[in-house]
């Protein structure tokens, strides 16, 4: 697997983008689609298992890199000229300036993408230089790009993350989710949630819609957009 892994980050091919996408409850067209990247067959096509590879070998980084352009490279293709493109980052990626926001520009351009249809969508990991990261933050808002904070109510994307960050978009871990239907508190949780993106200018987006039935939950307690098995299968 390892040897399957270099050569993959060696010939820069190999990797696959599936798009799945990010629908309004109260709405029949997508808004955007979130960049999911697919490693080769049969043994790194998920991508956990395909960064965990890159940890354990320090390249995650660089593979975030490969994942981010070849995302923008099959974008068009997907997706009316207004549609957003949301696409997950590492905040070590942003620290380390592997991906930096003049170059996603450039790439963007090359695309035919516009940087106002980017979305960078940070994921659950730590970040070490807390000030670097924000600077870098701040290059990608220069050139119109927004931001999502992944996985909310899970992990490292905390109350300090998302008050200091101040996302365009909050999206819900779908683990988190897939219960609030049956459980009155959680929903309380997403009311307060609510309350606070519509105080900052974001929105709220739950991932890991399953059914109808979680999609009327949600759009009752007032969440915008919703991501899931339930809308990448009816898409």
């Amino acid at each position: 697997m390892v040897k399957r892994f270099q050569q993959l980050m060696e010939t820069d091919t190999g990797i696959r983008t599936v798009f799945q996408p990010v629908m309004p409850l109260m709405g029949s067209a997508p808004i955007g689609f979130e960049a999911l990247s697919r490693g080769p067959s049969p043994w790194l096509a998920k991508p956990a298992e395909l960064f965990r590879m890159a940890r354990e070998l320090g390249q995650s980084a660089i593979l975030d890199r490969l994942c981010f352009r070849t995302a923008l490279k099959n974008f068009r293709a997907q997706a009316a000229p207004e549609s957003l493109l949301f696409i997950n980052v590492l905040p070590e990626s942003l620290e380390s300036r592997h991906i930096a926001a003049a170059q996603v520009a450039e790439w963007a351009h090359q695309a035919d993408v516009s940087p106002k249809q980017i979305v960078l969508e940070i994921t659950e990991e730590p970040v070490h230089d807390w000030p670097g990261f924000m600077q870098a933050v701040d290059q990608f808002r220069s050139y119109g790009m927004r931001l999502a904070l992944d996985d909310v109510g899970s992990g490292h994307s905390n109350f300090v993350m998302l008050s200091d960050l101040l996302p365009d978009y909050v999206k819900l871990d779908w683990q988190f989710v897939r219960l609030t239907r049956i459980r009155p508190v959680r929903q309380l949780l997403v009311e307060a949630l609510v309350r606070f993106a519509d105080q900052i200018g974001s929105q709220i987006v739950a991932e890991g819609i399953e059914s109808r039935e979680d999609a009327e939950v949600f759009r009752l307690l007032g969440v915008p957009l919703g991501q899931g098995f339930y809308y990448h299968q009816s898409a």
